[in-house]
């Protein structure tokens, strides 16, 4: 491992997780942090439209560590983004900058995980990572150049890979976020150094987060991007990147003032990675279900057919769930389609989602369905193969 926290430091994660998921879920239960000495929705919306939105939010989250506990901002978000339609939307952001207060805090990868929790796509985990990999004086590290040797290096040493399926991701993913900070967001060399890691599964995970960081990094100077081009930089790109460069390349045409009709027919010309751009206008569009409009974001995957339809359900449903690891945003937009057929896609795709990546059990699963769908028998069924 990088850290001097010691070799075996996130292997401790899943035994951690298992034994803080209890405690954290009866406090959840017991009490709400006091609003008095807590970030207000406005101090957070502030910090988001500030040219230095990060270190803004660090400071904000600082503070209040000094009195609350990483549980007790996760439960203050958690309560906010269903008041403010603007922090449920930018939310992933505000956990990343709790993730990097807690790192500082704990010290250490196993007790910030434990201190973490899935709210906001796991965002406070991926800021942990990235206050691990940067260490404590985070904003200088920018100015400063690693070699592509050394980013490399320390990104093999990052995550371990005894880690369970969802987590390891996590550790992953805001391991590319951090590698491009520390490379003072040089593209190319936060890929090569994410080429260091063993395998296919965790090269991908890794690139996922360089290229969300490009996409929607506070800094827009920074950004490598073109004014003019709406495949830049997949297509610029060798071939190894393409496929996570396009899972995110939707996000910056829709900036660039693209529709959603016009989004589809950009990704006809993405050529052999049509359906990562298809899934990626889907995980564009699950924002729109987080904000009350399943209806309509089902009508905009249905101005496509086929597998064009499918690779947009499944990108909005992957979202959907990545957001809360439960099925309380996707079963119900699933419910929204108005074919039968799709809406069987839709639940089977959730179904295998929750099965695969979070391992959720067949008797989990059917209680997500009878919560959060009004015909849930057939999502049970499928639960049960």
């Amino acid at each position: 491992m990088l850290s001097h926290h010691g070799g075996k430091a996130l292997g401790l994660v899943f035994v951690w997780l298992m034994i803080v998921a209890a405690n954290n879920a009866a406090l959840a239960q017991q009490s709400t942090p006091p609003a008095s000495s807590l970030p207000a929705a406005q101090e957070i919306k502030s910090c988001l439209n500030n040219l230095r939105g990060a270190e803004c939010l660090d400071q904000l989250f600082g503070e209040a560590l000094k009195q609350h506990s990483t549980l007790e901002l996760m439960q203050l978000i958690q309560r906010l983004e269903k008041e403010d339609p603007e922090i449920r939307r930018d939310c992933h952001p505000v956990v990343h900058a709790i993730g990097r207060e807690t790192y500082r805090i704990k010290g250490n990868i196993h007790e910030s995980f434990a201190a973490c929790d899935q709210t906001c796509h796991s965002g406070c985990y991926h800021g942990s990572v990235e206050r691990f990999l940067r260490g404590e004086n985070l904003y200088a590290q920018v100015g400063k150049h690693p070699s592509t040797a050394e980013l490399k290096q320390k990104a093999a040493l990052a995550c371990d890979p005894e880690l369970p399926v969802r987590l390891r991701f996590q550790c992953l993913h805001g391991l590319g976020h951090a590698l491009m900070f520390f490379s003072r967001y040089q593209l190319l060399s936060s890929l090569q150094a994410c080429d260091g890691l063993p395998e296919d599964w965790s090269r991908s995970s890794c690139y996922g987060g360089v290229f969300m960081e490009n996409v929607f990094n506070s800094t827009p100077e920074s950004r490598d991007l073109s004014p003019t081009d709406y495949h830049y930089p997949c297509n610029k790109l060798a071939a190894q990147y393409r496929i996570e460069c396009y899972v995110m390349q939707t996000s910056r045409m829709t900036e660039m003032g693209l529709g959603t009709e016009r989004i589809f027919e950009e990704c006809d010309r993405a050529g052999e990675y049509r359906r990562q751009c298809l899934l990626s206008v889907g995980r564009d569009l699950s924002n729109d279900v987080r904000l009350s409009n399943s209806l309509a974001t089902a009508q905009k995957c249905q101005l496509v057919s086929g597998d064009s339809r499918l690779a947009c359900m499944q990108g909005v449903v992957y979202a959907l769930i990545d957001n809360t690891w439960d099925g309380r945003y996707a079963l119900p937009f699933c419910a929204t389609f108005t074919q039968p057929s799709d809406q069987n896609d839709c639940v089977q795709l959730s179904v295998e989602y929750l099965t695969e990546t979070f391992a959720k059990s067949p008797a989990e699963i059917a209680g997500e369905c009878a919560k959060h769908l009004p015909q849930p028998a057939r999502c049970a069924e499928l639960a049960a193969r």
